[in-house]
């Protein structure tokens, strides 16, 4: 008979001497997979910090003097903090402008523009970019944007005038910057020394107004604060002008007026929006160009695009009243070497930016000379990753553009000294852009090679798990499988694939290759060696495979093509939880369609099942920060006991139908513990009163007793250990578990989420029940044969039977309930975002530790649900369920490969951070998932099924 095996079935008599031989041989196997799945991920997982998060930052770069005289002696750079360039430029309701100051100096004395700012949009990003001219060091991630792993040059030493810890009131903070400055200065008529230190050249003072993003975070930028903040610190501006001017009397000074960062109108700031990345920029003084009328273009973009992707040419908005006025927008980097021009000075060395000339007051011979020294240093970097590059690698491919660069260099020497300066500037900016480009060709020199070889891991492992399943629990070859695949093992392949190993090795070791290089090479050989060790299986395979029917074919692709959309979706899903409501929506109606046309109407299975799905999908439609509604909490406890006492009904009076056959409890007898299920329906009960009992003590500002504290760990400690005291049917063990993890959900609830618990209870019990029809379906269309199906299941350990193709539905389902116990109700990655109150009714003083893993703890509730339902499913099938876990793992790992390829180093600190706990997640799944089974087994591991001796057909 034909048991519908993913490979067909074989005579159960073949072998039947083996079957201890390869029971031991399976759990070995599972044990060293498990082992290799942990150590494999955690190495991949930090193949991204080598390929994603490098530092761009390079040592060893000689200064490139610049060949010109400085038109300045100083420089001041004011930078205020989270200002907005269009709250900056635009009037207020009275038509009035909020920097009078700064307007006058467009108008009259220097040029403006808008700094384009490129996310993360954190102040020291953004510092970094103004004075060391590069876009912040992707490695700085592991630190959170706080402090650089490496150390860089800006160059720009400066004085600073601001103390992070000054103040709460902003415009207060601002004035206190101002003082001190003036204080400085004050200082320096009585200390000859700082006289002349602040007499010298070259000086750079920076003053840092901190007042605009405290202010903005505080009330927001539409806030009269916030648009009073702008008055501010353009009269500081004023005064600073002012004050140097009366203090040198040289007119040597040059000023720069930008922001670090915009602010979002919700007062946040870290994304790539415009209300983030535009930010205002005015240059006057010393060796800048005055004022000059729009030219037919509208405004200078002197860059082939903007950082930001800001459009070029967009018209300046009427309402600045500045459209007469050319306005020149640079990328934040640009300031750096236009700085250093100003300045005479050197560019920073690891400085990325393009000196934006049309700010810049010199004779044309002198603007190529600093066009061409900001072109060297970018080179300069170039030459010096090639250098590292070439001297570490045994086979180097250079950056071809660039092969002649040296005669670029003395083409441009000739046309300066013929004093050609346009085609001097245009192979200058030339040779600057292919520079830049060489810089990220080495950036990511490395990228190719290792994705391809992390991708060729992960598909190794996949291939191998895949065999293993073949192997372990279908009913392919058991003879041939125990004779060939363990006494007469490919030696060839391991001795190849060592000797291959070898040679990376030493060639990684050549090329001064870091460790985790080593690391992820030797996983991607061994896993291949290990298929390549398999050819005999993969041989017998495959013509078995050639001998199938082409409608088996036809099905094993339309399961993997279905298997495929349904993982796609669920990667898309991490960014648009909407996807799970028309999910459930689908597969509600589906389910119900083709369940009414196998089983009776009259069971009201069906209708069920679609009602479940569809109530499921609500949720994912619900905001992901959850707003207060005690009331909800307490009715969703109702709501749950009602659930469970539909449940035990069904259990007592359900036996007869054969849908509910082998899920329900049929044994006449005593229960162990008669008031089991009243016990545990009470504490439901009462968790819904200490809900409301704590809420009502924080909404009246009143201290929680420590009774009611106590009250609540005891019930929700209590209520968890219950479950292992109930009876051993399945259905009655699942709603045992249902009702026990209820009271600390509830405890730990405050609004929507704790109706997410009882749908959720509602879709796992469909799922259950769905998957208990189709088997008894399966049982009448094959009972002639059932005896024989029992015989041959007794090759896999506890009278499983083999898996079939129809069985990926079980991991898939999984995989979808699982997820969906993550976004049910909102955003998991970030602890953040879960309300601190709910921790209140169990700790009222301040405990981060404890706080958090209560956060945890109720995030885990949903999962351990799932995955209780999960493992009694496969008792129900008679499936092995480490056969599944297995299946489980490999639909997780074809979403890991498109999460690593998702992953960002650009953007906000958000979608960075997403993009790694999305890849993270997926990766820990191998793990996570695995001691989620081993906690819940404690629940089901002794559920009893009903005996699959007795004649089906009697029960029908």
């Amino acid at each position: 008979m034909d048991v519908g095996g993913i490979l067909g079935n074989r005579d159960s008599k073949q072998g039947k001497s083996n079957i201890p031989r390869r029971r031991k041989w399976v759990k070995r196997r599972e044990t060293w997979l498990v082992i290799l799945g942990v150590i494999l991920h955690a190495i991949y997982m930090l193949s991204i910090f080598d390929i994603y998060f490098k530092t761009p930052i390079v040592h060893g770069m000689d200064l490139v003097s610049p060949r010109f005289s400085a038109p300045a002696k100083r420089l001041v750079l004011l930078v205020a903090d989270g200002l907005r360039a269009d709250k900056f430029f635009e009037p207020d309701s009275d038509r009035n402008f909020r920097a009078p100051f700064l307007r006058s100096v467009i108008k009259n004395q220097g040029r403006w523009g808008v700094s384009h700012a490129r996310p993360p949009t954190e102040s020291r990003p953004g510092h970094v970019a103004i004075i060391a001219g590069f876009y912040e060091d992707p490695s700085a991630v592991t630190k959170g944007w706080k402090a650089n792993p490496v150390e860089f040059d800006s160059h720009l030493g400066y004085i600073s005038s601001r103390v992070q810890d000054f103040a709460t009131d902003a415009s207060f903070l601002d004035e206190w910057s101002f003082d001190q400055f003036q204080n400085l200065l004050n200082k320096s008529n009585e200390d000859p020394k700082l006289r002349r230190l602040l007499e010298q050249d070259n000086l750079v003072v920076f003053l840092h107004l901190l007042g605009c993003d405290s202010n903005g975070h505080a009330h927001r930028p539409f806030s009269s604060i916030y648009l009073n903040n702008v008055k501010v610190v353009d009269h500081i501006a004023e005064r600073v002008y002012n004050l140097l001017e009366n203090y040198y009397k040289d007119n040597l000074t040059s000023y720069i007026f930008t922001a670090d960062h915009g602010m979002s109108d919700k007062g946040s700031h870290g994304d790539g929006h415009p209300t983030n990345t535009d930010t205002p920029l005015v240059v006057w003084g010393a060796g800048v160009k005055h004022p000059r009328p729009v030219s037919e273009k509208g405004h200078s973009d002197h860059v082939l695009r903007f950082i930001d992707q800001h459009v070029h040419d967009a018209p300046t908005p009427k309402e600045w009243g500045l459209d007469g006025i050319e306005r020149v927008d640079v990328n934040q980097a640009d300031i750096a070497p236009l700085m250093s021009t100003l300045l005479g000075l050197p560019c920073p060395v690891n400085s990325v930016g393009n000196l934006p000339l049309d700010y810049i007051d010199m004779k044309k011979a002198k603007e190529v000379e600093a066009v061409l020294a900001n072109t060297k240093q970018i080179l300069n970097q170039f030459l010096r990753k090639s250098h590292i590059k070439r001297s570490h690698s045994l086979y180097f491919t250079p950056f071809k553009p660039l092969a002649h660069y040296s005669s670029m260099l003395n083409q441009i020497e000739d046309l300066l000294n013929a004093r050609d300066y346009k085609a001097a500037m245009q192979l200058s900016e030339n040779l600057r852009s292919l520079a830049l480009q060489g810089l990220h060709y080495f950036q990511t020199y490395d990228l190719l090679i290792l994705m391809t070889v992390i991708t060729l891991g992960y598909i190794g492992w996949m291939v191998f798990l895949v065999l293993h399943v073949l192997q372990a629990y279908t009913s392919f070859s058991r003879d041939i499988f125990m004779e060939e695949a363990i006494h007469q093992r490919f030696i060839y392949a391991e001795l190849c694939g060592c000797l291959f190993m070898a040679v990376v090795s030493l060639l990684l070791f050549l090329e001064r290759s870091p460790p985790l290089y080593h690391a992820y090479f030797a996983m991607t050989v061994f896993l291949w060696t290990q298929i390549l060790n398999e050819y005999k299986f993969i041989k017998a395979l495959w013509r078995h495979l050639s001998g199938k029917k082409p409608d088996f074919v036809v099905k094993l692709l339309a399961i993997d093509a279905v298997s495929l959309i349904i993982l796609e979706l669920l990667v898309h899903s991490f960014t648009e939880r909407i996807l799970y409501t028309w999910c459930f929506l689908v597969v509600g109606l589906i389910a119900c369609i083709y369940l009414y046309k196998l089983i009776p109407w009259r069971s009201g299975i069906p209708v069920f099942i679609c009602l479940a799905c569809w109530f499921l999908s609500l949720f994912t439609l619900m905001p992901a920060e959850i707003p207060d509604n005690n009331k909800l909490v307490i009715a969703s406890a109702v709501m749950i006991v009602v659930i469970g006492l539909t449940a035990k009904w069904f259990e007592l009076h359900a036996a007869g139908n054969k849908c509910w056959y082998g899920i329900c409890n049929h044994e006449k007898r005593q229960p162990r513990f008669p008031m089991h299920f009243q016990l545990q329906a009470l504490l439901v009960g009462l968790s819904s009163v200490m809900v409301f009992l704590s809420t009502s003590h924080r909404t009246e500002k009143q201290e929680l007793h420590a009774i009611h504290q106590l009250m609540n760990w005891f019930i929700a400690g209590f209520s968890m250990v219950l479950p292992l005291f109930s009876e051993n049917g399945l259905l009655s063990r699942l709603n045992s578990i249902f009702l026990g993890f209820a009271p600390p959900f509830l405890l730990l609830s405050i609004g929507y989420e704790a109706v997410f618990y009882g749908a959720l209870g509602l879709v796992l019990i469909a799922w259950v029940l769905f998957e208990n029809s189709l088997l008894h379906l399966s049982k009448v269309k094959n009972s002639s044969a059932f005896g024989k199906n029992l015989e041959e299941s007794v090759s896999l350990e506890s009278n499983d039977r083999y898996l079939q193709l129809s069985d990926m539905r079980i991991p898939l389902t999984f995989m979808v309930l699982f997820n969906v116990a993550f976004f049910g109700t909102g955003n998991f990655a970030s602890i953040a975002s879960f309300e601190i109150s709910s921790v209140y009714r169990f700790i009222t003083v301040f405990s981060p530790f404890l706080m958090a893993a209560l956060l945890i703890f109720k995030l885990f509730i949903p999962f351990l649900l799932v995955i209780c339902a999960f493992s009694a499913i496969t008792k129900l099938l008679k499936v092995p369920r480490i056969g599944c876990y297995f299946l489980v793992i490999l639909c997780s790992d074809v979403m890991t490969i498109h999460f690593f390829f998702l992953v960002k180093n650009t953007g906000s600190w958000m979608e960075i951070g997403n993009s790694i706990s999305h890849f993270g997640i997926m990766s820990a799944q191998v793990v996570f998932v695995l001691l989620l089974f081993a906690l819940t087994n404690i629940y089901t591991k002794d559920i009893k099924m009903k005996s699959a001796s007795r004649d089906p057909r009697k029960v029908i």
